[in-house]
């Protein structure tokens, strides 16, 4: 395995040095129009870190694992998402709806795809993008304990016509238990185990940090020992780990990898790019902030930051590719919590009240003020 570590011996260099170009300019960039978001034909986009949310040129599907495990549908430009689900008398309140999901949700070649407890096994599932003719695909790879207990469930994610499958580990009686990760084709259903020679044993299931981009898997390897943290890059291709970063803290953002240069928040120094050709990381917006959550698109960069451990207060901003301040606003709390930044897409970024279902937006063409717009409750329609 081919072990490359994050070096940080330069960082307060590099952060004086980004901190006195992004002061000297003085130009306002350019608002964002439709088409820095747009998803041409034949396209089709996930959320970096997550497996409910699909972006087609048809509209946005998004699944409610937190409420009811139903797909809804918005069509391209609007905000009013409907449940997936045009049977007559249908109550959506079972597994017999059309929009039901369950756990994830996928897309590929003009199909959704979910994953489901049938009752015995977690089954891959396709379906017509009208939410019909759902077709068993796969019975996921099930965890066995040397007690004989059965573990399933994990963590799920869709690339490429692949879903990505972090399986939770039994470490019931085995003393060399270690996370399984498997991907499986979307349209055939063949299972292939990832990783295998190279997860030390002992690493746990991963429950927050992961994400998909650029054919690479990034996830933290959480030593369920010594509880040590190491992130790793794995080629979905390949199968195996091509990269870990050694000294990487649990606040610090998951990975997304642009053209071959990884994008992420480092904790207590700000946003940072590492360049795989040269192995060199470069800071490019320093900042002194506990925790962030940032979404990369092709053209802005969006966060939520906090300033401390205790989560008293966040904050919101909007950057341009070049790193660039659009705007920047203190977020105000939504009954108990402040909005967490779920989605970015076309014509929206998606907030949630409570970790889970969006119930509000910002209108990406108006990033200097970022207001937060509510949603219309459109729980009880149905996509006619």
């Amino acid at each position: 395995m081919k072990i490359k570590r994050i070096l940080s011996a330069t960082l307060a260099a590099a952060m004086l040095t980004c901190y006195y170009a992004l002061t000297a300019c003085a130009a306002k960039p350019a608002a964002p129009t439709a088409a820095d978001f747009e998803v041409q034909p034949g396209e089709y986009r996930y959320q970096d870190g997550d497996g409910f949310f699909v972006e087609t040129e048809k509209g946005n599907y998004r699944l409610e694992p937190l409420l009811d495990f139903l797909v809804r549908f918005a069509e391209p430009g609007s905000h009013d998402f409907y449940v997936l689900c045009n049977k007559p008398d249908c109550g959506h309140g079972n597994a017999n709806c059309n929009a039901y999901a369950g756990f994830a949700l996928g897309y590929f070649n003009q199909h959704l795809y979910g994953v489901q407890d049938n009752g015995t096994d977690f089954v891959l599932v396709r379906m017509n993008m009208d939410g019909t003719g759902h077709t068993e695909i796969a019975r996921l790879p099930e965890q066995n304990a040397l007690d004989g207990r059965k573990q399933l469930g994990g963590s799920y994610f869709f690339d490429n016509g692949y879903l990505i499958y972090l399986a939770m580990p039994i470490s019931s009686g085995d003393p060399d238990y270690a996370m399984a990760i498997y991907k499986i084709q979307l349209e055939t259903g063949e299972i292939t185990r990832l990783f295998q020679e190279d997860i030390p044993v002992h690493t746990d299931w991963p429950s927050v940090g992961v994400s998909i981009s650029n054919g690479y898997l990034y996830f933290p390897m959480f030593n369920g020992e010594t509880g040590s943290v190491t992130y790793a890059e794995g080629n979905l291709e390949t199968g195996r780990i091509e990269r870990v970063f050694e000294d990487w803290d649990e606040m610090s953002s998951q990975i997304v990898n642009l053209d071959g240069v990884l994008h992420y928040f480092r904790a207590g120094v700000g946003l940072c790019e590492y360049d795989k050709a040269t192995n060199q990381e470069s800071v490019k917006f320093p900042m002194d902030v506990y925790c962030a959550e940032v979404s990369y698109t092709k053209d802005y960069i969006f966060m939520r930051t906090s300033d401390s451990k205790e989560f008293t207060q966040r904050t919101l901003w909007a950057l341009d590719r070049d790193y660039q301040l659009l705007g920047k606003v203190e977020q105000e709390r939504i009954g108990l919590y402040f909005p967490f930044l779920e989605y970015t897409t076309a014509n929206a970024i998606y907030f949630s009240a409570d970790g889970g279902t969006i119930t509000h937006y910002i209108d990406p063409h108006h990033l200097d003020r970022l207001e937060l717009i509510q949603l219309v409750d459109p729980t009880a329609r149905s996509h006619g």
